[in-house]
């Protein structure tokens, strides 16, 4: 009996997000069918990163990030695109947006205002879109990353402390972001 109240659960827990993401009208976009904006340029990307958020409340103490090389980062002259591989796809939806808080470009300000909405915009766009403040590379357990913190305007910094990129292609990205 109680395996059939799981299995009712699960099924109750799909069917309000089938029906909130059919009144939202949230998609899944996929890095495969991104499309640049105009006068967009790529300029690093990395296959095999890891993309981590450090929360403000509820971290443990002592924290490892494994190097599981799931994420895709996509670097672009205007923003920052993380997908991650989902498990037996071969597709990569995208999860995150980040736009740094000195852009002064018209994408830049429609990405201000969807960052200051409930979950940073996802429902309705279907990945979280995140204001940044500053980056600094540095070391986190002894492994190589891009610390970028939130800036306060963005949703996501009332529990994001940090977020974390981990790459073995990291001082390609230092050394073209000067």
């Amino acid at each position: 009996m109680t395996f059939l109240l799981f299995i009712a659960a699960l099924g109750a827990i799909v069917l309000i997000g089938l029906i909130t993401n059919r009144l939202t009208g949230t998609k899944s976009r996929y890095l495969d069918a991104l499309q640049l904006e105009a006068e967009e340029q790529e300029l690093w990307r990395d296959a095999e990163a890891d993309f981590a958020k450090r929360p403000h409340l509820g971290s443990a103490l002592v924290r490892s990030y494994p190097r599981l090389r799931r994420h895709t980062i996509v670097w672009t002259n205007r923003r920052v695109i993380v997908a991650q591989k989902a498990l037996w796809s071969s597709k990569r939806p995208i999860t995150q947006e980040l736009h740094f808080a000195h852009e002064a470009f018209p994408e830049a300000a429609r990405a201000h205002s969807v960052a200051g909405q409930f979950a940073g915009g996802f429902y309705g766009r279907g990945f979280e879109t995140i204001i940044a403040e500053s980056k600094t590379f540095s070391e986190v357990n002894g492994k190589p990353c891009l610390r970028i913190t939130p800036n306060e305007d963005s949703a996501a910094a009332l529990n994001i402390a940090e977020l974390l990129i981990f790459s073995d292609r990291l001082p390609e990205l230092q050394a073209l972001l000067g």
